[in-house]
C-alpha cells in the first residue's frame, strides 16, 4: 500500500478512539465531541497507535512524509518514518533510546541510556564517498550531582582525521535548576575547524545561559564570547535578552533582542523581535500555575526513585516524560502525580485568539536583511468573540499570515508570503493547510532558481499531548 492511502486509512483508525463519547464532566469539549481523560500508563495490549502524521507538499514535484509510532504492550514506543528519501526508525524504553536514519547511503545512528546518576549518549554518522568518507562521532554525558544540579560534558571526533586530529572539539558546561522559576546553563567549549581556504581555526566558546520568572514577567538573558586563532584570528560577543509579559490574565506581550559583535569592530548582526498575544481564557506562563508545580514534585520525585528526569515545562517535553515514566516498574507509584500534571496541563491549555509579531534581522557577513509581519486570528471551540472570555474554550480554528521582506545583495528585494489555515478537532488531533509564495533571493537568481508557490497539506495525531 502507497504511504498516502495507508496514512489515511490509519488516521480513520486514531479518529474513532480519540472521540469516544464521554461524561463532560470526565474531561474538555472539542469538534469531535468531549475528550474524557486518558489512562497513560494503560500498556498497548499488545499495540497502541500513539502518533501519525503525514504530509505531503508540493512546488515544482510532490513530496511526501509519513511517520507513525506504537507503544509496544509495556515494553517502548517503535517509531517509523519517511520524508523524501529519508527512512528512520526508532526504539524508546524507559532507560535506552535507540535510532537509525538512513538517506543516499549516508547514515545516522544515536543512543541514549538514562542510569540513576547519569545520562549517557552518543551520535554518529557517516560521511558519503563525495565527502572524503569516514564517520563523525558525537559522544556526550551528564551526571547529576543532586537534584538541582549536573555537570555536562561532550565531544565530537572524525575518523577521517583531518589535519591528523581524531578529536574535533570538546565541551565542559552546568545546568542548574532552583525551584519552577531559575534556571542557569552555560559551559566552555574548545574546537578545530577547517576552512574553505584549507587551514584550520582553533575557537574557543565561553557561554552562559539564565531564565527567571520574576512575577508576571518569565526573563531570559543569554552571552557568549568566542575567541577564534589561525590566520585570521577574531573575536565575537553575542548577547540576547527577551522577556515574556502578562500584562492582563488574557493578553501577554513578547520581546527580544539578539546583537552580535566582532571586537574591535562594529555590530555585525542583529535581531529585534516583538509580539502581542490575545487569549479566549486566562493565559498561564509555563512556570506558572498548578502545572508548573506539578511537574517539579514529580519530576524530584522520579529522580529520588532513580529515573534521573529533569524539569521540563514545554508541552513536547512534558509529554516524553510522561511516556518514559509510564515504562517504568514503578510506574503505579508515579501514576497519581503523572495524572495530575497532564489533568493540570488541561486544565491550563492556552487558546490564543489574536496575534501580531514583528521581527527584524540583519548579518553583515552574508549582506542579508530580513523583515517580517505576521499576524493570526483565531477561533474557539465553542464558537465566542474575541472579547468574551470562557474558561471552557479550547483551540479551533487558526488562520496564520506572515509577510517576509528580505534584502541581499545591492538592494536586491525577495518578498514571500506565507499564509495558513489550522484546525484542532480535538486535543489529540491537527489538520494544516499552508500555502506559500517565495521570490528568488539573489543566490536563487544566480543558482537558475525561480519564483516557487507551495502548497502543503498535513494531518497530525498525538495521544496524550
Amino acid at each position: 500500500m502507497r504511504p498516502g492511502p495507508l496514512a489515511l486509512a490509519l488516521a480513520l483508525l486514531a479518529a474513532p478512539a480519540a472521540a469516544v463519547a464521554d461524561p463532560p464532566a470526565k474531561g474538555v469539549d472539542y469538534p469531535l465531541g468531549p475528550l474524557p481523560y486518558p489512562d497513560l500508563a494503560a500498556p498497548g495490549e499488545p499495540f497502541k497507535l500513539v502518533d501519525l502524521n503525514y504530509e505531503v507538499s508540493d512546488t515544482d514535484q510532490t513530496t511526501q512524509a509519513f511517520g507513525a509510532r506504537l507503544k509496544v504492550e509495556d515494553w517502548g514506543y517503535f517509531a517509523a518514518a519517511f520524508a523524501g528519501e529519508r527512512r528512520e526508525v526508532t526504539w524508546t524504553a524507559q532507560r535506552l533510546d535507540l535510532s537509525l536514519a538512513g538517506e543516499s547511503g549516508v547514515y545516522d545512528l544515536s543512543g541514549r541510556y538514562r542510569a540513576r546518576w547519569f545520562v549517557l549518549e552518543a551520535a554518529a554518522r557517516n560521511r558519503s564517498a563525495s565527502e572524503s568518507g569516514g564517520w563523525l562521532l558525537r559522544p556526550s554525558l551528564s551526571v547529576r550531582l543532586s537534584p538541582d544540579f549536573e555537570l555536562l560534558g561532550s565531544a565530537s571526533g572524525d575518523s577521517g582525521r583531518p589535519y591528523g586530529r581524531l578529536l574535533q572539539a570538546a565541551s565542559l558546561g552546568f545546568l542548574w535548576q532552583r525551584g519552577v522559576g531559575f534556571e542557569a546553563a552555560g559551559g566552555y567549549t574548545r574546537s578545530h575547524v577547517g576552512t574553505a581556504a584549507g587551514f584550520q581555526n582553533t575557537e574557543d566558546l565561553w557561554d552562559l545561559t539564565v531564565l527567571g520568572q520574576v512575577g508576571r514577567a518569565e526573563l531570559t538573558g543569554e552571552a557568549s564570547w568566542l575567541d577564534v586563532a589561525g590566520r585570521f584570528p577574531r573575536r565575537d560577543v553575542e548577547a540576547t535578552a527577551g522577556a515574556r509579559v502578562q500584562l492582563a490574565s488574557r493578553l501577554l506581550a513578547e520581546g527580544g533582542a539578539h546583537l552580535r559583535f566582532e571586537q574591535g569592530a562594529s555590530l555585525q548582526a542583529h535581531e529585534y523581535r516583538g509580539a502581542l498575544t490575545w487569549f479566549g481564557r486566562r493565559y498561564y506562563l509555563p512556570r506558572t500555575g498548578e502545572a508548573a508545580r506539578r511537574e517539579l514534585a514529580l519530576a524530584r520525585e522520579a529522580t529520588r526513585m532513580g529515573y534521573n528526569e529533569r524539569r521540563v515545562y514545554t508541552q513536547e517535553e512534558l509529554r516524553a516524560q510522561r511516556e518514559r515514566l509510564s515504562l517504568s516498574r514503578r510506574r503505579a507509584e508515579l501514576g497519581g502525580d503523572v495524572d495530575g500534571l497532564y489533568r493540570a496541563q488541561v486544565a491550563e491549555r492556552p487558546v490564543p485568539l489574536l496575534g501580531v509579531e514583528w521581527l527584524d534581522a540583519a548579518d553583515a557577513i552574508p549582506g542579508v536583511a530580513t523583515t517580517t509581519a505576521a499576524v493570526f486570528v483565531g477561533m474557539p471551540w465553542p464558537p465566542a468573540w474575541p472579547w468574551q472570555a470562557n474558561e471552557a474554550a479550547v483551540p479551533f480554528l487558526r488562520l496564520d499570515l506572515r509577510r517576509e521582506r528580505q534584502t541581499s545583495g545591492p538592494d536586491f528585494v525577495a518578498i514571500t508570503y506565507d499564509v495558513s489555515l489550522s484546525a484542532a478537532l480535538n486535543r489529540y488531533m491537527d489538520l494544516v493547510l499552508r500555502w506559500r509564495r517565495s521570490d528568488p533571493t539573489a543566490l536563487d537568481i544566480i543558482q537558475g532558481i525561480g519564483q516557487r508557490r507551495t502548497i502543503e497539506l498535513a494531518y497530525v495525531y498525538a495521544f496524550g499531548r
